[in-house]
């Protein structure tokens, strides 16, 4: 099996979201990040995992964009080469394979809405932050005009 040897600098992208694939990685040393396409940081991976394997093997675009998180080795094992060695495999692991890639796609995307939710509701409670100190500056003005109008009647 022919391999190829990448290497990357911490920061570098090995690949982006959306992009077709051309390898899977076996991590030699180092680690990688994964991050959903609006930059929410979904995992990461280290020394002897393979990532980029569920784009070849679904032959879909890759669905998170990989960078380096440290100096990274890996070794680039061609989507041919990968098809090889997936044949040779039981169809059950097969199976299981295929059902996890599916729910870790659902998981990155849930991941993604749940990021979104934390934001709304952030905001949202900051404006009612906002509007308590509006309304609670109101309420300080109309207790001084009772004030002012209970001293004009000599009641205080």
């Amino acid at each position: 099996m022919k391999k190829f040897v990448g290497t990357w600098n911490p920061g570098e992208v090995v690949y982006n979201f959306g992009e077709p694939p051309e390898f899977a990685y076996l991590i030699v040393t180092g680690q990688v990040e994964f991050f959903s396409s609006k930059n929410i940081r979904l995992g990461d991976a280290g020394p002897s995992e393979v990532f980029g394997e569920i784009s070849c093997y679904l032959n879909r675009s890759h669905s998170v964009t990989a960078k380096a998180r440290t100096h990274l080795v890996a070794k680039k094992i061609q989507k041919n080469e990968l098809s090889k060695i997936l044949k040779k495999t039981h169809p059950v692991v097969i199976g299981m394979l295929r059902g996890t890639y599916h729910r870790l796609m659902e998981s990155n995307s849930k991941t993604e809405d749940y990021v979104k939710d934390v934001e709304k509701y952030s905001l949202m409670y900051e404006k009612s932050l906002e509007d308590s100190e509006v309304i609670k500056n109101r309420i300080d003005n109309i207790n001084e005009k009772l004030d002012k109008v209970k001293e004009s009647k000599g009641e205080k």
